[in-house]
């Protein structure tokens, strides 16, 4: 008997650790669900109370315990009530059509729903997540006490089974919670990392890494597609002039600033990038050329209107001069560095014009 439940608890255990895997895959957040995810992940939940039920203990006339409510209870402490809901009626469904509709099927599966609902409810609860699965789980196996008492009818046949199913459910749910929590940390770390060195320090835009990743993401489907993909590469006009005379701080102040200049007049699917130094690249997907002009006279607009204020209060004007290319404006089998070095090119002869202005790439 005890075998067994372990056996229950390591089932679980198992699965969790796979969907572990996946939402470090799929960079699932527990703070940032969707409803795709709710339904999603409590189907995959309820198919693994299913499969413990294939692990269970006969303790009576077509009656079984196991763990199953191990499965809802760490789904309504991990994704929510909605996805708990659909775990359990995978449960109790899994329950009747592969284990036999008969009287006794019928009562578990009914108290299985009262699990469900229960845990549900207990999910809204403000607790942090340890008391709140606890509590789930004591509150799960009171609801099981009733099926076993009224399935078997015999109250020492059911304290033969109940005090180790409840022992092992309750240090189950122990090391459910520190693995899914181990998980959890895991995940986030990494997120948190991949973040970090996709993204300027600096500015908080992206970095040059993932301008060429985006690139290479982007251009494949605007040829697929038959899309427009346009580029706009910018500098900052005599920004060594800013770093000599105020200093480097100065010059900062200048690049976040502008970085929330063009965070603000892009769309929010653009792809904002500090390629480095006074450099910024701006990818956006989807963008006929005319349209990329717009932007980009938008941008150059927005910078001569505003004050970049330094640290001490003082004010200074900034220009930027704005290179713009269109793919495919020059041949459907152009490379993504292709399509930054035409921008470049654009920018050249922005700067060679006198600077504070927008040029396009002339084929």
């Amino acid at each position: 008997m005890f075998s067994t439940f372990f056996v229950n608890t390591c089932i679980l255990v198992t699965f969790l650790y796979i969907t572990g895997l996946i939402s470090q895959r799929y960079k699932i957040r527990l703070h940032t669900l969707t409803h795709k995810v709710h339904w999603i992940g409590g189907a995959l939940f309820g198919c693994y109370g299913i499969v413990i039920m294939y692990y269970s203990i006969p303790v009576g006339f077509n009656t079984i315990a196991d763990l199953r409510h191990l499965a809802i209870v760490a789904t309504a402490t991990y994704i929510g009530g909605p996805a708990a809901l659909m775990a359990t009626l995978f449960i109790c469904l899994g329950r009747l059509l592969l284990f036999g509709i008969n009287n006794q099927a019928i009562v578990g599966a009914v108290f299985m729903l009262l699990v469900g609902l229960g845990c549900t409810v207990l999910s809204h609860l403000s607790w942090s997540r340890l008391p709140k699965l606890m509590i789930m789980n004591v509150f799960a196996l009171g609801i099981i006490f009733c099926p076993l008492m009224i399935n078997l009818k015999n109250l020492d046949d059911v304290l033969h089974v109940y005090p180790l199913q409840f022992f092992i459910s309750m240090v189950g749910g122990c090391l459910l919670y520190l693995i899914a929590e181990s998980i959890n940390t895991s995940n986030e770390l990494l997120l948190r990392l991949e973040h970090t060195s996709y993204t300027d320090h600096l500015t908080n835009l992206s970095n040059r890494r993932q301008l060429e990743f985006s690139l290479e993401e982007q251009l494949p489907q605007a040829r697929q597609r038959h899309e427009h993909l346009s580029v706009l590469v910018l500098d900052i006009d005599h920004f060594k002039e800013v770093n000599d005379t105020y200093g480097h701080a100065a010059g900062d102040a200048v690049l976040r600033q502008l970085g929330q200049i063009l965070m603000e007049k892009c769309r929010a699917n653009d792809v904002v990038t500090r390629s480095g130094g006074e450099e910024f690249t701006v990818l956006l997907p989807n963008c006929a050329f005319r349209q990329a002009l717009r932007i980009a006279n938008q941008i150059l607009s927005g910078v001569n209107q505003h004050e970049f204020i330094l640290a001490d209060g003082l004010v200074l004007k900034v220009t930027v001069s704005i290179g713009v290319t269109t793919f495919p404006g020059t041949g459907e089998d152009m490379s993504g560095a292709a399509l930054l070095e035409q921008a470049d090119k654009a920018l050249y002869e922005a700067k060679k014009a006198g600077r504070n202005r927008v040029c396009s790439y002339e084929i």
